[in-house]
């Protein structure tokens, strides 16, 4: 298996007391954080409170760039995304994991204006019932297909985010759900990488445990024997 750490990563939030709608569609955020290294942070969130004083909606996303050019041309399955989170999740909180426009090629910095760098019309993976484990273990989500064909881009940058503010849905109920997390692992991508190049067996070795021929990587090679 093949794994790439983030080059990039961190989180901001937003907040509004007009409407959930100017929180999740608006440009830009506060409380910018990049690289952190704490072991116990929040860094997905949403939380409404309203009372006698008025409403507030507030947001909280987490972006990560990889640098796959590497693996541009190769064939990809199994594509995972890990993360370390921590018991201090909220149980059962649902994200989802879009497309980001941010952190350029995978190597600028998280800045305020990048709140609204988000495709929300690619989702990468996430639901209802995709949670963000509410445990100390190394946890993942299987990507789909749209995120390995981000792969031919040579970068895939990716937004966390509570799965109702994916899905655009105002909360109907008040509180606070949080995503916590340990950047004693960077966030990194396993997936498994196949190169083109030469697709038979060679002396009657299976293709598949073929990895150069002669020092050559097979994914540079045609022909052997002219075969």
């Amino acid at each position: 298996m093949a794994t790439v750490n983030a080059s990039k990563y961190g989180y901001m939030q937003s907040a509004s007391t007009e409407s959930f709608a100017e929180v999740r569609n608006g440009s830009t955020g506060n409380g910018v954080v990049n690289q952190p290294t704490s072991s116990n942070v929040v860094v997905v969130r949403r939380n409404y409170v309203t009372g006698g004083k008025g409403s507030e909606w507030s947001l909280k996303r987490s972006w990560w760039a990889f640098d796959v050019s590497s693996y541009a041309s190769d064939t990809i399955t199994d594509l995972r995304l890990y993360y370390d989170p921590t018991t201090n999740t909220s149980s059962n909180f649902p994200v989802a994991i879009v497309k980001s426009t941010a952190q350029g090629n995978a190597n600028s910095n998280l800045v305020s204006g990048d709140w609204d760098s988000v495709d929300f019309n690619t989702v990468y993976a996430g639901g209802a019932t995709t949670y963000w484990a509410d445990t100390n273990d190394l946890s993942y989500f299987s990507l789909n297909a749209n995120a390995v064909s981000a792969f031919t881009s040579n970068y895939l940058k990716v937004c966390v985010m509570w799965y109702q503010d994916y899905t655009n849905t105002t909360p109907s109920s008040t509180g606070i759900q949080s995503g916590y997390q340990n950047f004693g692992t960077i966030p990194y991508l396993s997936f498994t990488a196949t190169g083109a190049g030469y697709e038979n067996n060679v002396t009657g070795v299976l293709n598949s445990n073929i990895s150069r021929i002669v020092g050559l990587p097979k994914s540079a090679i045609s022909k052997v024997s002219g075969a």
